[in-house]
């Protein structure tokens, strides 16, 4: 499941969740809205915050699509 619908879910702002993870609320937002890919700790440390509803391959940004455009 993507972080973004996850939130959306769960009723959880970006806002939010990144405050409870303790992280920059712009990397969070990036993240969600699959702008960014984050780094392998950070990308655990979102699965486990969200009880591994989102795992860290959900998180993984299709590096042919970013090739192609």
């Amino acid at each position: 499941m993507q972080l973004h619908d996850h939130l959306k879910s769960t009723g959880e702002s970006v806002d939010d969740f990144a405050n409870r993870i303790g992280e920059a609320i712009s990397t969070i937002r990036k993240i969600a809205y699959r702008q960014r890919q984050p780094s392998l700790p950070l990308a655990v440390k979102i699965e486990r915050a969200t009880d591994g509803v989102v795992t860290s391959a959900d998180m993984l940004l299709d590096a042919t699509a970013e090739v192609a455009a």
